[in-house]
């Protein structure tokens, strides 16, 4: 590897076979992502946005969805589009999700080739392998919702921008390509991926540049293409529906980060299960991930190691978007999944250094300990789990679930032992191949518990008891805070839902003037 003039790492030519393994993987991840898309049934997550597209699809106003055939503008437009395009296609169907597993594909790609430049082509391809076999990709992936989107968006720009931190002459051409993709991340969930990919960006400009380095960047430039992608539907939006610029801009955001949002149709997690739950997320690649932290800590002095300087940029990314979201009481745990490509490329370094014996004793001993663990839990899993889970009300409701738990808990077992052995032996490449195969039948588990528990999580079953009603039949819906609930009651019975609103509901400003 050669060392960029700003100091970071470019990839020795040819990349022709790295290309090729890169794009093979992606691809064959994308198709076993694909697999049986259409189970489960939409949970209610999901429903509202599958409803907004099928409402757009069946005729209605592409510039301005709407939800139970009410103006609904409280999210950007991108995921009904895609999704209403499938619909358009296909019809009403959970296929729809591919809208998520072609963003995952193209996560996976800009994670490859990200992970080459920072350190090397095999490295690389281990971090694609990675952040394919975390359980929350996976779970992400086949969800329709816009954070696959979104994750993908601040890949993709953070790979240009690190292209273009070596890119010569072709700066400004790979500069356009990091705005163009904030951009797309814009008009997918808002104004979050401008910090998620900011605040990376800005640490290592900072660090390298002071702030000076902030032309580096040429905001005009980034300014003028984010105009262009993000401004038309705003404006539109903006001039049909008075109420909706305020809404968007202090509502949707500012007042949402503070947890002072109107109307409160959501209810965020507590620090402890965010933090919990991004860890789950990154499973189980998440072991490998702290051996990173002393050299990141290098990486933040200017004249450091290209490689250090590289782990400090993935630092400040994963960091970043954890500690950033830790300040917002409205914080909901899958809003950590645009960290998981950092927290791969992390993982991947680990195995880099680990096969160059650049892990010292502690290291390994840490890796023991860590694999112990887990096969303790799954251990513990097969011993006592499905007594504990018994306990729990909404459980035995669906006794497949608790079926499921022993096969989980034996897959955990014996990854956590084939981990400690690997460790044990100091062999980094079997013990990548244990954690990546361990996620193969795990994942699989999870995905059937989702079709299990689809009585609990959506709204089909209701849907088939009421097709009965006829059609002049007026149906209502008693809502809970959370409204958009609704969306899924209205997409399976195809049918307008009178929604009772919850008490002290304040409809947003949009819907002044509309009945």
């Amino acid at each position: 590897m050669a060392v960029c003039e700003e100091g970071l790492v470019a990839l020795p030519r040819p990349l022709a076979l790295g290309r090729r393994g890169a794009l093979a993987l992606a691809l064959g991840a994308g198709a076993l992502l694909a697999v049986r898309l259409d189970v489960p049934a939409f949970f209610d997550n999901e429903a509202r946005y599958a409803e907004a597209a099928r409402e757009m699809a069946l005729g209605g106003d592409w510039l301005s969805p709407h939800l139970d055939f009410t103006l609904f503008l409280n999210k950007p437009p991108l995921v009904f589009w895609l999704a209403a395009l499938v619909f358009r296609v296909a019809g009403p169907t959970e296929w729809a999700r591919l809208v998520s597993v072609g963003a995952a594909v193209v996560a996976l790609l800009a994670t490859c080739r990200l992970g080459a430049l920072l350190y090397g082509g095999p490295a690389g391809l281990v971090a694609g392998l990675a952040l394919a076999t975390s359980l929350g990709f996976v779970l992400e992936a086949r969800t329709l919702r816009p954070d696959m989107i979104l994750t993908a968006t601040v890949v993709v720009a953070l790979l240009c921008w690190q292209t273009a931190e070596c890119g010569g002459a072709r700066r400004a051409r790979w500069l356009t390509g990091l705005y163009a993709a904030l951009g797309v991340g814009v008009l997918a969930k808002g104004l979050v991926p401008l910090v998620l990919a900011g605040l990376p960006i800005a640490a290592v400009t900072l660090r390298d540049h002071g702030w000076r380095g902030a032309a580096r960047l040429r905001p005009g430039l980034g300014l003028l293409v984010l105009a262009a992608i993000v401004v038309p539907w705003h404006v539109v939006a903006a001039l049909r529906h008075p109420g909706f610029a305020w809404d968007y801009v202090v509502n949707q955001h500012l007042l949402f980060f503070l947890d002072r949002k109107l109307p409160r149709d959501s209810e965020g997690d507590s620090l402890a299960f965010f933090w919990a739950a991004a860890a789950g997320r990154a499973a189980p690649w998440v072991l490998l991930v702290p051996l990173t932290l002393a050299e990141a800590v290098r990486g933040a002095a200017r004249r450091a190691a290209p490689a250090a300087r590289a782990t400090f940029l993935l630092w400040a990314w994963a960091g970043g978007l954890l500690l950033f979201f830790s300040c917002a009481p409205s914080r909901l745990e899958h809003y950590a999944v645009p960290a998981l490509p950092a927290a791969a490329l992390l993982a991947a370094r680990t195995w880099q250094r680990a096969r160059a014996g650049e892990l010292g004793r502690a290291a390994w001993v840490y890796l023991v300990a860590g694999g112990a663990l887990v096969a303790g839990v799954g251990v513990a899993g097969l011993l006592v789990g499905r007594a504990v889970l018994a306990r729990t009300y909404w459980l035995v409701q669906v006794p497949g679930l608790l079926a499921l738990a022993a096969p989980a808990a034996l897959v955990v077992a014996g990854a956590g032992v084939l981990a400690t052995l690997a460790a044990l032996g100091r062999r980094p490449d079997r013990l990548v191949a244990v954690l990546a195969a361990s996620m193969v039948p795990l994942a699989a588990i999870v995905l059937c518990a989702e079709g299990v528990a689809e009585p609990l999580f959506s709204w089909r079953p209701v849907a088939r008891a009421l097709a009965a009603v006829p059609p002049e039949v007026e149906v209502v819906f008693e809502s809970p805070a959370e409204y958009q609930q609704v969306g899924g009651l209205a997409y399976y019975t195809e049918r307008h839902i009178t929604l009772l609103e919850p008490p002290g509901f304040v409809p947003p400003t949009y819907l002044a003037g509309h009945t």
